[in-house]
């Protein structure tokens, strides 16, 4: 009687553990609950943020060797990032006065207001457009705005109207004149059709293949934008 009690005990025991295998593996084609993904939010189109209008400029046309960059900056205004740009000084002033713009140096040299002119002659100009959203964005108090996804029409990719504004706002600065990063000039068409056709352009705005991260720094081209970028290249890239 206590041998048969003994075997019972052994199939009942030997049914509980199967049972807590066969629970503890994944049905085939059952998901795997995930916790959920947040999307970020749209960005304001009357709001400039710092991240994607105002930085872009910033690090193309002023963070460059040589100048107001973080390994010796000029005058000792570094301008590589959002907290060294507010904590910069001119004798002893922060060159930014959120809300302010008339009073803040980094607004006032790119209208002749103060003594150096910035950028300086030799270097990149930048356009209006970047000079409108540096006032703008200390006017709306020189905030680090969360991020937030600029929406882009990526169906259009137009060399003259999307393609060479991109160029301009993140790579130009840099690729520009005598001082030009890594020997490479991306001022004109044809400058950029060349590194287009090496097959680097992509890869670095990409930062895949093995290729450098470009542009360097804290700045990186939006999804949406690379997308334009890439339908454009895969067009054949023309002058369009």
């Amino acid at each position: 009687m206590h041998y048969i009690k003994m075997i019972n005990f052994r199939i009942l025991f030997a049914i509980l553990v199967l049972g807590l295998i066969v629970a503890c593996k994944h049905e085939p084609g059952k998901i795997i609950p995930t916790p959920p993904i947040v999307p970020l939010p749209d960005c304001d189109s009357t709001v400039i943020k710092f991240t994607t209008d105002v930085m872009p400029y910033v690090n193309s046309s002023c963070v460059v060797p040589g100048c107001h960059d973080n390994k010796g900056p000029a005058a000792g205004i570094d301008l590589s990032s959002y907290d060294a740009i507010m904590n910069a000084t001119v004798r002893g002033v922060k060159i930014v006065k959120p809300g302010d713009p008339l009073n803040s140096k980094f607004c006032r040299v790119l209208f002749l207001l103060d003594l150096v002119p910035m950028a300086p002659p030799f270097n990149y100009q930048l356009s209006n457009k970047a000079k409108d959203n540096f006032v703008k964005w200390v006017q709306q108090g020189a905030k680090n705005n969360a991020p937030c996804v600029t929406r882009v029409d990526t169906t259009q990719f137009k060399y003259r109207s999307t393609i060479a504004p991109l160029i301009n706002k993140y790579c130009t600065g840099c690729h520009f004149g005598n001082y030009n990063s890594g020997n490479v000039l991306l001022t004109r068409y044809s400058e950029v059709k060349a590194v287009v056709d090496s097959n680097k352009l992509y890869q670095v705005i990409a930062n895949i293949d093995g290729f450098p991260k470009m542009p360097t720094g804290v700045v990186t081209m939006q999804p949406n934008e690379i997308v334009q970028i890439r339908k454009w290249i895969e067009d054949g890239a023309p002058n369009n």
